[in-house]
């Protein structure tokens, strides 16, 4: 549960989406995991948009950036 809004946050931040107000909570992450997390997230969607319908992307956790 840890990692969601984690995720959320940081997808938020470097989508140019509000990363303050209602609902959205106190930054989970630092400006240095942060600067780490939006390449990570970029590549992912990346990978995710590579897949074709009815495909299926494996994540190897800890291995696949």
């Amino acid at each position: 549960m840890d990692a969601e809004p984690r995720v959320n946050w940081a997808y938020r931040a470097s989508s140019g989406l509000p990363t303050e107000g209602r609902g959205v909570g106190r930054a989970p992450l630092d400006a240095e995991a942060l600067a780490r997390t939006g390449p990570r997230l970029d590549a992912a969607a990346q990978r995710w948009a590579a897949v074709p319908v009815g495909g299926e992307l494996p994540w190897r956790w800890g291995v696949d950036r």
